[in-house]
């Protein structure tokens, strides 16, 4: 399976929030990043949240015309 590129996210917090973060990353031996994407993993598997699934590819029909 390959590894998708990661996505850039901007949001903007207290500094209170940021420094707490920082603080639960230096305790998980995690970036601030690898924190706060475990915390929403977490957070959503303790609540039952899955994302959907896609649904499967069309299969395109077949030429099933004979040549002579």
């Amino acid at each position: 399976m390959t590894q998708l590129k990661s996505a850039p996210v901007s949001y903007r917090m207290r500094p209170e929030t940021k420094e707490l973060l920082a603080l639960c990353a230096e305790h998980e031996h995690r970036s601030m990043s690898s924190m706060l994407e475990y915390m929403v993993h977490t957070y959503a598997a303790g609540q039952g949240i899955t994302l959907p699934t896609p649904a499967p590819a069309a299969k395109t029909a077949k030429n099933t015309t004979k040549k002579p």
